[in-house]
């Protein structure tokens, strides 16, 4: 159900009301599910006075790139979309957040160990 989406953009409102700008994590918004997320949480965004923007997982470096060009101010949020990508870089993603003191409802992924990385 992707207006669960839309869900977190009313927790994260209610954690931090003066956010004004939210940032959705997602891995892939231009397939029909990270779209589909993406679109239930834009549509809502103008209801709670929040500009949102989206940042693609891709890999390590991305996210810190996306993540860091986005992080203006203590009105910034975080909101992670539920998927491979974002479930396998949690760790990385809540500890930029938090260095970058980005209000992020945190995702029941986050409470799920990810695999380790291993080399080949």
């Amino acid at each position: 159900e992707y207006q669960m989406s839309a869900k977190w953009l009313e927790l994260l409102k209610q954690i931090a009301p003066n956010v004004t700008r939210v940032a959705v994590m997602g891995g892939n918004f231009a397939g029909f599910d990270g779209a589909s997320q993406l679109k239930a949480i834009q549509d809502v965004a103008p209801s709670f006075g929040v500009e949102a923007s989206p940042i693609e997982v891709g890999d390590a470096g991305q996210i810190e790139r996306g993540i860091s060009a986005f992080a203006q101010g203590a009105n910034d949020g975080l909101i992670v979309t539920e998927n491979v990508a974002t479930f396998y870089y949690h760790r990385l993603i809540v500890t930029l957040a938090a260095r970058l003191k980005m209000t992020l409802p945190v995702s029941p992924l986050a409470a799920v160990e990810a695999p380790a990385r291993t080399k080949a």
